[in-house]
């Protein structure tokens, strides 16, 4: 039997993990490299990455409660940005926004696995489309397995062909976009711009609602080139609003669609992710098909490509 001592350290090691899986989050939006959490005696770290630039960021649990410690040259600029991040986002708290009568949401799938496409979907949510989902479990696709996810979809297709728009980045055309724009975020910018200019077409809504992956500046500037009048809500965890995860299960969906396709065709079990199990795949789909056959099939700016070529 736990004693609460032995209790109390299990809530905090799950605290550590929780934060600094949310510091990692963070930290991928801006377009940093950070590994998995790795689990010490008394602490998780990862290691964040941009360029040659290296820092370690470790999550402590313990008797004192939670606390982290950036590791790394303090006096560096990317120590500072890092620095500035971490402690912001703790520190300060996006206002809470209610949901709209009437909106646009968008979200994406796909941008970390090192297999497949990236999709981006954009749905036209208002009062109607309440009034016909209360029977259906509406939530981040994340909170989803993939039959809740592949149900849900059917029945959003059914029901609201004419809500949403998909934006679809094989692997051929992202990689030619990343080598162009150099920067996951202006891809992304793109797309859900796309989105949102694709599906006004047929509902002209003026509030746009993005998980936030970037400054709010760099994606006004982009819609502002075709849209004057709009409200945007560019905020964390936005699948809390339905808009927004109907969009994140649409994306999902056609994320599932393309890997159980490709894997019958190449019959190859594709995994999801970027984990070991990953490289393993790839490295065998270059022995049986070459090198080449595995560019049209992943994103090759992610480190799994750089690991199986070593």
């Amino acid at each position: 039997m736990q004693s609460s001592f032995q209790n109390k350290n299990l809530s905090l090691e799950s605290k550590a993990l929780e934060e600094i899986n949310k510091l990692r989050s963070i930290l991928k939006k801006e377009n940093y490299l950070v590994d998995t959490p790795v689990k010490k005696e008394y602490n998780y770290e990862i290691n964040i990455g941009k360029g040659k630039e290296r820092l370690k960021l470790l999550v402590y649990f313990g008797k004192k409660g939670i606390k982290k410690v950036l590791q790394g040259n303090i006096n560096s600029e990317f120590y500072k940005q890092i620095d500035s991040l971490i402690n912001m986002t703790l520190t300060f708290s996006e206002p809470d926004h209610e949901e709209p009568q009437s909106y646009i949401g968008t979200d994406e799938s796909g941008k970390g696995d090192f297999f497949g496409p990236l999709i981006i979907a954009a749905f036209a949510y208002d009062q109607t489309v309440k009034e016909n989902i209360s029977g259906l479990n509406i939530r981040d696709s994340k909170e989803l397995s993939s039959d809740e996810i592949k149900f849900i979809a059917s029945e959003i297709r059914k029901k609201f062909s004419d809500r949403f728009t998909i934006i679809e980045i094989h692997p051929t055309k992202y990689n030619k976009l990343y080598e162009s724009f150099q920067n996951l975020n202006s891809i992304l910018i793109w797309a859900h711009t796309k989105a949102i200019d694709e599906i006004r077409k047929k509902h002209n809504y003026n509030t746009f609602i993005i998980d936030k992956f970037c400054r709010e500046d760099a994606i006004k500037n982009e819609l502002i080139k075709k849209h004057n009048d709009f409200n945007l809500i560019l905020t964390e965890k936005a699948e809390r609003f339905k808009g927004v995860a109907l969009a994140s299960i649409i994306a999902r969906d056609r994320i599932l669609n393309w890997f159980e396709s490709k894997s019958r065709e190449l019959k190859i079990d594709l995994p999801l992710g970027a984990s070991e199990k990953v490289n393993d795949v790839a490295s065998h789909i270059i022995k049986k098909y070459g090198k080449k056959f595995l560019d049209d099939l992943v994103k090759l700016h992610f480190k799994n490509f750089r690991t199986i070529n070593e």
